[in-house]
């Protein structure tokens, strides 16, 4: 069994410093300002339609994160016309499966979520090429489902850590992405960079549940006023689409939403909260990081995180 947190013991942070390094070069900001054609309702509009294929899949969450990242790399260096946002969605969505999925659907099978007659596999080969190109070939970069994953691990990853505390976390994390899948489809949420609004997600989430005893410390590679500025935006979004939220992942956030506090999360104590949220398709948080190695008491924990935590779809 691959023992994710003891691998994490021994990667983790090597991992994010590498990962945090590369982001700026990953994360293009203000990418619809050379494009006099596309406004920022066009991009909710087609990320919509992109998670709604995800979910019709049931694909990795990994593989949504890859996809938006394409399409605002590529929009940032070329200048699109309205009617090709959508066939650029979808083309960044199937190359990202064939990137990240082994036994991924066949483009017959992808495209026809899409309900465009014009979406034939020709057609979409001809554009994934003219992606890649313009991608310069970079198919992998880290994306906020690393930084999730990776401050998620933080939270687990000491010795002491009880099993009531991996499957608060498993919940968080399960709830962040949910948020995340929100947050890309918001074009104002794309200048912070994902290492900080996955830290803002899970810290929603843990307010949505309730959770002020989580252990574990996050990064501190940002200064506290963007950290505040970004969590409030977050939170608001949250209250602002329970429903949203609710719908995207059924069973996952409560009916009725704790009122949101802007304040940073107190991981010191409280009483722990269980909650099963695993699905038919349970993903290991630490998939990104995964190298054999381990002991049996981190090998049971990493376990119990795989069972306990859910996944978009």
């Amino acid at each position: 069994m691959d023992d994710a947190i003891q691998t994490f013991s021994e990667y983790g942070q090597d991992a994010y410093l590498f990962n945090k390094g590369l982001e700026r070069y990953f994360t293009p900001s203000d990418f619809l300002a050379n494009q006099p054609k596309q406004h920022a309702a066009m991009w909710q509009e087609v990320t919509n339609t992109l998670i709604k294929v995800h979910r019709h899949f049931s694909l990795d969450f990994s593989i949504l994160c890859l996809a938006i990242n394409y399409r605002a790399r590529y929009i940032s260096c070329r200048t699109l016309k309205a009617t090709m946002l959508k066939l650029l969605g979808a083309t960044s969505l199937f190359l990202a499966t064939k990137v990240m999925e082994r036994n991924g659907p066949s483009a017959e099978e992808f495209l026809e979520p899409f309900g465009e007659a014009s979406y034939t596999p020709e057609y979409i080969a001809y554009v994934e090429k003219h992606l890649i190109y313009h991608l310069e070939f970079r198919l992998q970069g880290p994306t906020i489902d690393f930084f999730l994953e990776h401050f998620s691990l933080m939270r687990v990853s000491d010795k002491k850590c009880s099993q009531g505390n991996i499957i608060r976390t498993a919940n968080s994390l399960t709830a962040a992405r949910g948020i995340a899948a929100l947050a890309m489809t918001k074009y104002d949420f794309h200048p912070y960079a994902p290492s900080l609004l996955a830290q803002c997600c899970l810290k929603a989430a843990d307010q949505i549940f309730g959770y002020s005893n989580i252990v574990g410390e996050e990064s501190s590679d940002y200064p506290a006023h963007l950290m505040q500025e970004c969590l409030e935006k977050t939170l608001l979004l949250v209250s602002a689409n329970k429903n949203v939220l609710q719908q995207l992942m059924p069973g996952v956030f409560p009916e009725k939403l704790p009122q949101q506090s802007t304040s940073p999360t107190n991981h010191n104590g409280s009483q722990a909260v269980n909650r099963d949220i695993s699905d038919k398709k349970t993903r290991g948080v630490g998939s990104s990081q995964k190298k054999p190695a381990g002991g049996r008491k981190s090998a049971a924990k990493a376990a119990a995180f795989r069972k306990t935590t859910g996944k978009l779809n």
